[in-house]
């Protein structure tokens, strides 16, 4: 795996890869909250607040993304990337529409590819309200351009109140979300996730597969971020390998996440 452009050589001899291009949401106000609290109790409770159920972007989230918007407009990327795939958590897919959407009426040059919502790339989860999604009912109404065929359960079936999903959960949960992007048939594709899913998955694969992955990736994205990698088949190897191991020392995925693998 390399960073994107990082290696030609590399490209001669993968006769099959997949560039993926990792965006973590824009500013949450959830973000801006602890980002006023500087004591590790109080951002506790702060998380804990019903108030960031679902939390949407704050003014300056809407903004970091119209920017984002204008430089994917202005480098053509957005006429590359076949397929967008969102988490459906309400920061991730206000991210994933206004970059990758934005104003249609007034881009009709642009290509505008599909965007589907995935639970297997949401945020770590449990225990805060914030990382709680809203019903894929009530969603739809907001995100037409979304399809969310993929997601099972109406309500979120997959948050727990008393726990929150560990590390290395979220270390297996992202294996599992890498082998099924690489079955898609697509090859050029855009994540919009969270700052933890990102980072943890990267590590894992530096750590537990032994990719070797510059300093650069594998430090926290900041919001509304884009870092792209790419992936071959050697790589696949090994992560298949190294999922089977993680899965082991885990609880088992939840059926809704399982059937996706």
């Amino acid at each position: 795996m390399d960073l994107c452009g990082g290696h030609p050589q590399k490209l001669l001899s993968s006769p099959k890869f997949k560039t993926l291009y990792l965006v973590r949401h824009a500013q949450g106000i959830h973000n801006v909250v602890l980002e006023e609290k500087r004591g590790i109790d109080e951002i506790g409770d702060v998380h804990l607040s019903p108030k960031l159920f679902d939390a949407p972007l704050s003014p300056k989230g809407v903004q970091q993304v119209s920017e984002q918007h204008k430089q994917i407009l202005e480098s053509g990327l957005l006429n590359t990337i076949e397929l967008v795939i969102t988490s459906p958590l309400r920061r991730a897919m206000e991210t994933a529409v206004g970059i990758f959407r934005g104003h249609k009426d007034i881009n009709l040059s642009h290509n505008f590819p599909p965007i589907v919502a995935l639970e297997l790339c949401r945020e770590r989860m449990g225990l805060y309200p914030c990382d709680r999604r809203e019903s894929i009912s009530t969603r739809r109404i907001c995100f037409p351009e979304i399809d969310f065929t993929m997601v099972e359960s109406d309500e979120d079936a997959l948050w727990r109140e008393e726990e929150r999903e560990n590390l290395e959960e979220v270390s297996a949960r992202g294996f599992r979300f890498l082998k099924w992007l690489w079955e898609r048939p697509e090859k050029e594709i855009a994540v919009v996730s969270h700052g933890i899913f990102l980072q943890q998955t990267l590590c894992a694969l530096h750590e537990k597969v032994t990719i070797p992955l510059e300093d650069s990736l594998l430090t926290r994205f900041a919001n509304c971020e884009l870092r792209s990698i790419r992936i071959d088949e050697s790589d696949m190897e090994a992560v298949t390998v190294t999922t089977y191991n993680c899965i082991k020392n885990v609880a088992p995925p939840s059926p809704s996440l399982h059937t996706l693998e």
